[in-house]
């Protein structure tokens, strides 16, 4: 009998227990809370793509308009800190931090409140062909020809941003033994709106060099987002989480 009662707790725990594989054990089905309708935040994830294990976040959240230090919000059950920081002698600012910021299949986001309740806030399991996608950035280019981006089969609306790793060409008369000193990067188109899965995007040749500048590096961002479930007690307009899938292609002039 007593075996009988283990197997039957054991079950039901089992049954109790929510795993990340379902969004809906986490969103669907939850009970009208007032206590979240003062909440707002902003969760940005971001995958940069050339990192095998680490993610970056960025977390804005308030409670009724103010950050409150008696709030703990959690990702995947990692706590964020808040961590005072000094711009200068005399202004500081709070930030919330993840100590430990692992890439994972999805994500789930959670609060405790300071009256020790755990709700969840928001859950995202993005997509997992990021890397099946095809940028093409031709490794060198040269002043001769225009630099061609082209991508195929990729997710939209994706944003793209290039830059320019520039030198002036004053430096090249001050060192002709080194003339890609003192370059900085520049940006040549901000945020170009990808539309079509299949595409190119063209640099001319006379924006790589002319009288006052050189192009010696030209980086490639593409990004896409996705957009997670929200805690439908939330005030949805105040409250984000959004995963962001970031790929660079670096090409370099072709000496």
């Amino acid at each position: 009998m007593n075996n009988i009662r283990i197997l039957l707790l054991f079950l039901i725990t089992l049954s109790c227990t929510k795993t990340k594989k379902d969004k809906n054990q986490y969103i669907a089905g939850i009970e009208k809370d007032e206590r979240l309708t003062n909440i707002y935040f902003n969760l940005y994830i971001t995958d940069n793509n050339y990192s095998e294990n680490l993610i970056r976040t960025s977390l804005r959240a308030l409670d009724n308009g103010k950050m409150n230090s008696k709030n703990t919000f959690l990702l995947n059950n990692k706590p964020f800190q808040i961590v005072t920081r000094k711009s200068n002698y005399y202004i500081s600012y709070s930030e919330y931090v993840l100590n430990e910021s692992r890439k994972d299949k999805d994500y789930l986001f959670e609060v405790i409140l300071a009256d020790s309740s755990r709700h969840t806030l928001a859950y995202i399991k993005p997509r997992s062909d990021y890397k099946d996608l095809n940028y093409m950035v031709p490794e060198h280019f040269s002043y001769n020809t225009n630099l061609e981006l082209k991508w195929e089969n990729i997710y939209v609306p994706t944003n793209l941003e290039v830059q320019k790793d520039i030198y002036e060409t004053i430096y090249e008369r001050k060192y002709p033994d080194a003339p890609y000193r003192n370059t900085h990067f520049k940006n040549h188109e901000y945020s170009y709106k990808i539309t079509d899965k299949n595409g190119s995007y063209t640099i001319n040749k006379s924006a790589l060099k002319d009288s006052l500048e050189v192009t010696v590096r030209v980086k490639a961002i593409f990004e896409h987002r996705e957009k997670g479930k929200l805690n439908p007690n939330l005030r949805n307009n105040n409250c984000h989480l959004t995963y962001i899938n970031r790929v660079k292609k670096m090409s370099t002039l072709k000496e």
